[in-house]
């Protein structure tokens, strides 16, 4: 789990790096989270849930449950790729003890009543809701503040700091040398792959994975992928030439 300091520096990635009080904000809404005080919002453009998860991660640790409920998904175990999901809120509920409870506010399960009631009489659960609504007058969300995640194309100054923090990332998750992420390679998902934090996450991630390995079988094996995913991913996006190991 990371210090105050560095949660703080990875609020500002979220939300800029001169936003001060949208990130004392946010530190103040975790913080009331994390105590089970209050729950977790996250508004924004595009899919919140990598973002809740990397929250999650970084407060009370990778090592706790994430658990998406989402009736739409199948129910599936967490993976590399994605985390768990259970279409069932009081299942979600259950699973999620000692961590997280992610649900989006347009997908809520049919038992969503029964789940509400018994997370109300729990305290092990940290619950986390992910909103594409922005509406500032919602009465319901004053305090604590809800996260709002700005749209990247207001943030075009600072996208390759953007991308330069999540590739370093991804060169500490794989213990990679630092010269496996590129000038190429920052230019390229500054090109192609800037569209949303989670799509930059991933891109960071997989074009290390790749450079620093001989094949992309063995780049898949580090993702905890299926070869022929990442092949066809590398295949549709043609990123630069990357199979090289280091």
């Amino acid at each position: 789990m990371l210090t105050s300091d560095d949660l703080r520096r990875f609020l500002a990635r979220l939300l800029g790096w001169t936003s001060f009080r949208a990130v004392d904000e946010a530190l103040r809404s975790i913080e009331l989270a994390t105590a089970r005080r209050a729950h977790l919002v996250l508004r924004g453009t595009g899919d919140l849930v990598p973002v809740a998860l990397a929250l999650h991660r970084r407060t009370l640790g990778a090592d706790r449950p994430f658990i998406v409920c989402d009736p739409r998904r199948r129910n599936t175990s967490a993976s590399v790729r994605s985390p768990a999901n259970h279409r069932s809120g009081i299942a979600a509920l259950l699973a999620a003890a000692g961590g997280s409870l992610c649900v989006r506010d347009s997908r809520l399960p049919a038992d969503f009543s029964s789940m509400v009631s018994q997370l109300r009489s729990t305290d092990n659960v940290q619950y986390i809701v992910c909103s594409v609504d922005d509406d500032e007058s919602d009465p319901l969300l004053v305090v604590p503040a809800p996260i709002r995640l700005p749209s990247l194309t207001d943030r075009s100054r600072e996208l390759p700091r953007i991308v330069d923090e999540y590739a370093l990332d991804a060169i500490a998750a794989l213990s990679a040398h630092h010269t496996c992420f590129t000038d190429r390679d920052r230019a390229w998902i500054l090109q192609y792959r800037a569209s949303s934090l989670s799509e930059i996450e991933k891109a960071t991630l997989r074009l290390v994975a790749l450079r620093t390995s001989a094949n992309v079988s063995m780049a898949a094996e580090q993702l905890g992928m299926a070869p022929i995913s990442l092949s066809r991913w590398a295949h549709r996006r043609r990123p630069p030439p990357i199979l090289s190991a280091t």
